[in-house]
């Protein structure tokens, strides 16, 4: 039986579970947990040979085509310079949808889809919604199918990140509107909305030590990094934005670096919020904060 070369020339046909292990000892170095280089394989031959679960069981002898040779060992060598598999396939899913992702934008990480899933079985129905850095849009169009009557707005600072999103939301049906806008320097729209959310930067520099290089390497580093020097930079504005733009009794909903749970309690309080609540994730680390506007003092 062939195998997979560096030069496809010829059809194949290889059985799924064969082709799956000859993968993950490729891939043994650069993913050295093998449960995790078993899923991430299982992703890239999905994706590229269009098979489910099922398949390895009932339809096990595969059909690889020179193309899809290829784009099998393309995909291959990027994952063994440790490229996310998000970014190699180009699509990841968020609660239950199929995003675009690019390296423009981050990739959706499980502890945000927790938070969004839990706001969306507590919260009534906003009448208008506002995501502040919005990426891939996951979180502004995940919001905008589940309340399909508010208003959602969604800025981003790129140019590059909204042209995902908004590619995003056209696949996925939705009317969101997306602006272009930096927080820390321009001004929002005038108009207020019931909901704000935002998962912003939040990873300090000292942290980048200890990040794996399918992160540190790939991933957007103007949606991940801010400076140690002022951690609480971008809580802060977003924070007094709120106190701006959210209607009376509006809701404020952050995703927050663990080690700074505290002290944004503490901006939130000092700006008048109330009803705060501090959430952990599924690993019992502090990862998002929702609190109310009962007031709108002068900040």
């Amino acid at each position: 039986m062939n195998q997979l070369s560096n030069t496809p020339s010829s059809v194949v046909e290889m059985p799924l579970l064969t082709l799956s292990d000859l993968f993950c000892q490729s891939l043994a170095l650069a993913i050295p947990n093998q449960l995790e280089c078993r899923a991430i394989v299982q992703q890239l031959l999905n994706y590229y040979l269009q098979v489910d679960l099922t398949d390895y069981i009932l339809n096990p002898l595969c059909t690889i085509s020179p193309p899809v040779q290829k784009n099998l060992l393309d995909g291959l060598s990027r994952l063994k310079k440790y490229e996310p598999i998000q970014y190699v396939i180009g699509t990841t899913y968020f609660v239950g949808n199929l995003f675009k992702v690019t390296p423009a934008v981050l990739i959706p990480r499980p502890e945000t889809e927790e938070w969004v899933t839990c706001l969306m079985r507590h919260l009534s129905p906003p009448a208008s919604i506002l995501d502040i850095g919005t990426g891939s849009g996951c979180i502004a169009i995940t919001l905008k199918k589940q309340f399909p009557t508010a208003l959602v707005d969604a800025l981003d600072i790129s140019k590059e990140a909204l042209a995902v999103a908004a590619y995003n939301a056209a696949q996925l049906g939705v009317d969101v509107h997306f602006i272009k806008a930096d927080i820390l320097t321009d001004p929002l729209p005038s108009c207020n909305w019931s909901l704000i959310v935002s998962n912003p930067p939040y990873v300090s520099i000292q942290e980048k030590a200890f990040m794996h290089p399918n992160v540190l390497d790939y991933e957007p580093h103007l949606a991940l990094f801010v400076d140690d020097d002022d951690p609480l930079l971008f809580y802060r504005q977003i924070i007094q934005c709120a106190v701006r733009h959210l209607c009376l009794n509006g809701i404020l909903c952050l995703e927050i670096n663990e080690a700074l749970g505290e002290k944004i309690v503490d901006l939130l309080c000092c700006a008048n919020f109330k009803e705060i609540s501090l959430y952990k994730d599924i690993r019992q680390k502090d990862r998002w904060i929702m609190a109310v506007l009962n007031d709108k003092p002068n900040i």
